[in-house]
């Protein structure tokens, strides 16, 4: 340890004392159990030497933090070597990672599929404390709003032409209210074509982009109001509020279209699941036929479902009220996914600190 990571510790001693809650999370896990799983991410451990390359552990915390900050890549270079609590967290490293290195990193992470790995491995340590399904799951998805971006629009040089009617008014014929009606027609399917060839257009310069906000997006609307980005889909224990499992999806997927459920045991799901059959104990809220009303019954039981669904908005609170994470900048799919494994990694290690406290789990 040289003199200046003493002194840093010493100096976060002293804030400690006013709390840290990243201080918790780093005991929450061991994260050395991460380390075999991302061995293989780099391909220059060879005899040929070269730089070396930055902790695969310390990346990962990295990402972490990011996530549960809502930290772009620029920034959190800054943003580490400014907190104290943040350089505890990481172990008071000897050099911190740029921007270019971090996006590369993630990159590496979504196409290996690593997210699912690292998730795994520490569900399995969460097992091992103890925390397993006992009543049932809640399973229900919240949008990840994004930057939809713009195209290019050619705009005209800002003068207005002028125009001199050199005829005299004239009372109009029938022919020529029968031309303005032709006239009028073909303006309308001109105006048509030209619609549906921007539109083309536009689909193909976001397909094509490179530098677009997203795209991997799609827009979607849910109670008159448009959605652009992606979808988190999660399941959670209906005891502990802990997310089992999640699945991240563009915002036009249907909620009903991804299934979470887990075998023999009881998932609660809200009226945007009936009808769809799941792994597991359906409990899906009945949903009333168009024109006919619910019976007494279907009405009781949806009361008794929505009693145990109450507590499925808890993680998206945290995700999106406390982490921030309900706008990504980043543009793919995958990198949304690797971003959302890490903000439910976060919610989970709440959930693990207040059973802690509590006395439920040692």
């Amino acid at each position: 340890m040289d003199i200046m990571n003493y002194g840093l510790r010493e100096k976060y001693d002293q804030l400690k004392r006013f709390g840290d809650r990243l201080s918790d999370m780093k005991t929450v896990i061991e994260w050395e159990r991460i380390r075999p799983l991302l061995n293989d991410l780099y391909i220059n451990n060879t005899e040929k030497g070269g730089r070396s390359n930055y902790d695969p552990i310390l990346m990962v915390k990295i990402l972490f933090l990011q996530s549960i900050y809502g930290i772009v890549d620029e920034s959190i270079e800054k943003e580490i070597h400014n907190r104290l609590d943040f350089m505890n967290f990481l172990d008071y490293p000897e050099s911190v990672p740029d921007a270019r290195t971090i996006w590369l990193f993630r990159e590496r992470l979504s196409n290996n599929h690593k997210d699912k790995k690292i998730w795994k491995e520490i569900w399995k340590q969460f097992k091992e404390k103890g925390i397993t399904v006992k009543k049932g799951t809640i399973q229900d998805a919240t949008f990840i709003e994004s930057d939809p971006g713009h195209g290019k629009h050619r705009k005209g040089d800002g003068t207005i032409p002028i125009y001199l009617d050199q005829n005299p008014v004239k009372e109009p014929s029938e022919s020529d209210h029968n031309e303005e009606k032709t006239s009028k027609r073909e303006a309308k399917t001109a105006r048509k074509i030209e619609i549906e060839q921007k539109k083309k257009a536009r689909e193909e310069e976001r397909k094509n982009a490179k530098t677009r906000r997203s795209k991997d997006g799609t827009w979607t609307v849910k109670n008159k109001r448009s959605h652009f980005g992606y979808k988190l889909h999660t399941i959670q224990d209906s005891d502990n509020d802990m997310i089992l499992n999640y699945a991240t999806t563009t915002a036009s997927v249907h909620d009903s279209q991804i299934d979470l459920s887990i075998p023999g045991i009881v998932n609660y799901k809200d009226k945007g699941y009936f009808g769809v059959e799941g792994r597991g104990i359906d409990a899906a809220m009945d949903k009333a036929a168009r024109g006919h009303k619910l019976p007494v019954e279907s009405i009781r039981r949806n009361l008794r479902i929505t009693r145990k669904r109450s507590r499925g908005e808890r993680p998206y609170s945290v995700i999106k009220g406390i982490f921030h994470g309900g706008h990504v900048f980043v543009t793919t799919v995958p990198r949304v996914r690797v971003k959302n494994m890490f903000m439910c990694l976060g919610h989970n290690m709440i959930c693990v600190i207040r059973m802690k406290n509590k006395g439920i789990i040692a």
